[in-house]
């Protein structure tokens, strides 16, 4: 194959094209307001006295980010607003404004009057203490 034909002006504006078609169907399917496509994306983590949640959540706030569990689920919701400034124009936007929830089943049962919920850095970090009968427990063996 050419390498010439491979970088021509045409060849580039067509794959220019084809990036920005694909970046707004993605825009448009990826976040839902239904967090079907899971958003926000999250680490679980699981130790014997308590399951961390971590959450990416770029540029929203902490008064618009809400937590509840309830019957063994986690849900993590909320929403993030673009703003440009008055008498600027926008040349591109790939980051928009959106509202998201995002629910999954917990591993074991926690207790959620003691559950802390931390945002830092664009990371929201959860700590679900388990109950004491969720805990794991050592079992000693004996001579039978």
């Amino acid at each position: 194959m050419n390498t010439r034909a491979l970088f021509s002006p045409a060849t580039n504006a067509v794959t220019l094209v084809r990036n920005e078609v694909e970046r707004m169907f993605d825009n448009v399917f990826c976040c839902s307001n239904t967090g079907s496509q899971g958003y926000p994306s999250l680490n679980m983590i699981d130790d014997d006295n308590n399951i961390y949640v971590e959450a990416e959540l770029p540029g929203v706030k902490m008064e618009d980010v809400e937590v509840s569990v309830t019957d063994g689920m986690l849900t993590v919701s909320g929403h993030r607003t673009a703003v440009t400034p008055v008498g600027a124009d926008t040349l591109r936007r790939e980051r928009g404004s959106l509202e998201f929830e995002r629910s999954i089943s917990l591993p074991a049962n926690v207790d959620p009057t003691d559950t802390r919920a931390v945002l830092r850095d664009g990371v929201l970090t959860l700590t679900l203490p388990k109950t004491v009968n969720s805990r794991a427990r050592q079992v000693p063996v004996t001579e039978g």
